[in-house]
């Protein structure tokens, strides 16, 4: 397996010791009911302290959604003065600098990114994060799969991976909702 990303134990804990990463503990991970777009929604609802289940989306939440849609059903759900916009960054720097923006309490991210580039196998997905290490240079990933767990990853590995086509009638990327008060 091509192993891009960090699962180092001393990391990880510096990783979930961070603000923004507290925020979403307990994570909860994609289940029967809602995989991880709904699931990454419901994370960020919970880590503004607004009670939600799972699928917090009017329509069924085994579906997959694009990066629009996760920010278009999302703004549905949100309560003033909080707002999402869909953010495709255009390099690494503008990428790592909306991860910095990770670790303030009125920001808040789901990454839509494919797995391809990261584990050499698998498709789109939806995780939140969980904050940035700015010493080490390495995003939190709270992927909401529970058999990939959360991981770090440096920010010029997760720019391939958001920065790929996830429709091609479109011709947009993926990139991150962000959810911002």
């Amino acid at each position: 397996m091509l192993r891009t990303t960090l699962d180092d134990a001393r990391l990880l804990e510096k990783a979930w010791a961070l603000p923004s990463a507290q925020r979403y503990a307990p994570l909860w991970s994609q289940g029967f009911r809602a995989i991880c777009g709904p699931t990454s929604v419901a994370n960020v609802l919970r880590s503004m302290q607004l009670e939600t289940g799972r699928n917090p989306f009017r329509r069924f939440g085994l579906r997959a959604m694009s990066l629009d849609q996760i920010v278009s059903e999302s703004a549905e759900l949100l309560p003033s003065p909080w707002r999402v916009s869909a953010v495709r960054p255009g390099s690494v720097d503008e990428l790592r600098a909306q991860l910095r923006a990770s670790n303030h309490e009125h920001v808040r991210f789901v990454a839509n990114f494919s797995r391809a580039p990261l584990f050499g196998h698998g498709g789109g997905h939806h995780s939140p994060l969980g904050g940035y290490l700015e010493d080490e240079d390495l995003a939190f990933v709270l992927d909401v799969n529970a058999s990939f767990g959360p991981w770090l990853v440096s920010p010029e590995r997760l720019f391939e991976a958001t920065n790929t086509t996830a429709d091609g009638s479109t011709g947009k990327t993926r990139g991150l909702a962000r959810f911002e008060r």
